[in-house]
């Protein structure tokens, strides 16, 4: 690469420093017209919220006058509140004809959501599609704690609102007016307006000249716009009749509302200041660097003859030894950290294929590559063991990555110690989180390693349950004597704690000693489930007994995890079968359970 000369080098630092006081000043010109933008700006933002505020009483004082004057002289709504039925009618046609009323003003003022009507006598809503009893109404809420205070005397704040318990949400305001009017109250009437609508209409109202509209409820909560917006500039209008404020402005950060008014001669009379000074700097850079380029051309020039006479280059370029000796640092820094990471994955890659049986690994290349760790390359037996920590979930929710970590490691050191208390050399990874794979191996022929490794094993065990807050499962597979057979002994000790479900946590399960308890008397398991889904269905008493009888046979054998999973599964399934000939809501009881039954099934630990 070729080197930049002082030239290049003076040029690209100060031509940089040059163009950044020009355009600093231009930055505070530009801050300062738009200063003045932002303040004719706010002006026409204050107005523009008045005209918004003014817009939103009037529509919503035309639906409070219309409708305080139906609460005065509409006869339906007396005779639905008072009950009236003298008068012969049917109730079904007078509360059709009420919704009808309700429909028609609904399509007479766009806002306007729903409306309801609420009878304290016997707490019946009408709306304009149902009529139905307060506990079935999907505003049960709102309309009960009417019922039993007072009436808001203005618009609400930002609700939501449905017709059924089904129904989606739908934010709405609220009106609310107890009715009759100047008697004692028999009901109330309440007029939901959407916020959807009222959205709509100051969008419709918004102009080029606004950054942001936001209209606010009396507690804070945004209507139209956002609770977070940050407005510059921003303008507030309070409305003394609903309670709102509405908010104008700029969105911050933005240029919005900025103009810029260049002349065209400023425009010219600027750049050609900053062409002038870029010649002028170019000039006096060229003239003083010449020299130190010559003299830099001649060093390097000597160098590639007489490298002995680094000196030289050292009086002609002072820094020239200094960063070349910081980068060969650097470099060596660089390279023990990159090696030292290698070894650490070679290492850990390596176990992972040996205990895998991803390849196939002879005597040869075991001494090769345990000698390139610093490990001892002599075996007679080998085994595998892995602590499986019990409650993982747990034990995550309760430390942080780090302390998780750190227990790991002490856990990896106490392994590591006791193996060598008992002079059996070990070799452990944590291939999975909760799991720490140890490879056992010893080159004396006597007691044996088997005996050896049950008895590591438990003091480990015992050792984490006196001094950590968890427990560890430990699985043992079968000693070998070959490198090829170790993926196998692997295998076994991951199927032994497989049976830690019925097993138990916090002991050791050797795979000599497990046996599969299912397959040997799947057939009186499977007549015993049916046995128990009969007396369920029969709701007879005895299928508690049955199922006591089916966990003490699960106990009395280690059974795989997936074993027991596929054995209750298909209890539920013969229980689900019988119960759907039993009525509808025996059917709807065990189809609500049935869920936390499943559940259950994918995360017990033990039987």
């Amino acid at each position: 690469m070729k080197t930049k000369s002082w030239f290049q080098r003076l040029l690209s630092t100060y031509l940089p420093i040059f163009y950044l006081v020009i355009f600093f000043l231009i930055f505070v010109f530009f801050m300062t017209v738009s200063q003045m933008s932002r303040q004719q700006t706010a002006k026409a933002n204050d107005s523009y919220a008045k005209y918004v505020m003014q817009a939103l009483e009037s529509a919503l004082q035309n639906i409070d006058r219309v409708f305080y004057r139906e609460l005065d002289t509409d006869p339906d709504i007396q005779a639905f509140l008072f009950r009236k039925e003298d008068t012969g009618e049917s109730e079904y046609l007078l509360n059709s004809r009420l919704a009808n009323k309700f429909k028609t003003m609904g399509v007479s003022y766009p806002l306007i959501h729903s409306i309801y009507l609420y009878r304290d006598s016997d707490r019946r809503v009408l709306t304009s599609n149902a009529i139905m009893s307060s506990d079935n109404f999907g505003d049960h809420e709102f309309a009960e704690e009417l019922a039993g205070g007072e009436a808001p005397y203005t618009w609400t704040g930002v609700r939501d609102y449905r017709l059924f318990s089904f129904d989606p949400l739908t934010s709405v305001v609220s009106l609310v007016r107890k009715v009759p009017l100047q008697y004692e109250s028999r009901g109330f009437l309440v007029i939901n307006v959407s916020v959807s609508g009222i959205r709509g209409m100051v969008d419709e109202m918004a102009t080029q000249n606004v950054g942001s509209t936001g209209v606010y409820d009396a507690l804070g909560k945004a209507i139209v716009g956002s609770v977070n917006d940050n407005l510059q500039g921003m303008s507030l209008v309070k409305s003394s009749y609903m309670m709102w404020e509405v908010r104008t402005g700029l969105i911050g950060g933005s240029a919005y509302g900025v103009i810029l008014n260049f002349f065209y001669g400023w425009i010219a009379l600027g750049f050609a200041v900053i062409l002038l000074g870029t010649v002028g700097i170019v000039f006096v850079t060229r003239r003083y660097t010449s020299p130190l380029d010559a003299i830099v051309r001649r060093i390097k020039s000597y160098s590639k003859s007489r490298s002995k006479e680094l000196a030289v280059m050292a009086s002609g370029q002072p820094q020239f030894f200094e960063t070349a000796f910081d980068h060969l640092l650097e470099m060596a820094n660089l390279y023990t950290d990159v090696h030292h990471e290698n070894l650490v994955y070679r290492r850990k890659t390596f176990f992972i294929e040996l205990v895998g049986g991803e390849r196939r690994i002879d005597a040869s290349a075991w001494e090769e590559e345990t000698g390139r760790f610093g490990m001892t390359a002599g075996y007679r037996e080998l085994g595998i063991g892995i602590l499986d920590i019990d409650k993982y979930p747990g034990f995550c929710g309760a430390y942080s990555y780090q302390d998780q970590n750190l227990i790991k490691f002490v856990i990896s050191s106490v392994v590591k110690e006791t193996a060598a208390e008992m002079r059996v050399a070990v070799w452990s990874e944590w291939l999975e989180n909760e799991r720490l794979t140890v490879l056992f191996r010893t080159e004396e022929p006597e007691p044996g390693l088997r005996s050896e490794v049950a008895v590591l094993c438990d003091r480990i065990r015992l050792w984490i349950q006196d001094n950590l807050e968890y427990t560890v499962t430990i699985g043992i597979g079968s000693v070998v004597e070959e490198l090829g057979d170790v993926p196998r002994s692997f295998d076994e000790a991951e199927e032994a704690l497989t049976y830690k479900s019925s097993a138990g946590m916090n002991r050791i399960i050797a795979y000599s000693d497990t046996e599969r308890g299912f397959q040997l008397d799947s057939f009186v398991y499977l007549q015993l489930i049916r046995s128990i889904a009969d007396s369920f269905k029969l709701r007879d008493a005895d299928w508690k007994i049955k199922f006591a009888e089916l966990v003490d046979h699960m106990r009395s054998r280690l059974f795989l995890r997936q074993d027991m999973v596929n054995l209750l599964q298909y209890m539920i399934f013969h229980i689900s079968k019988e119960v759907w000939d039993l009525p509808v809501p025996y059917k709807e009881a065990w189809d609500r359970v049935t869920p936390e039954l499943s559940g259950v099934l994918k995360d017990f630990d033990t039987l």
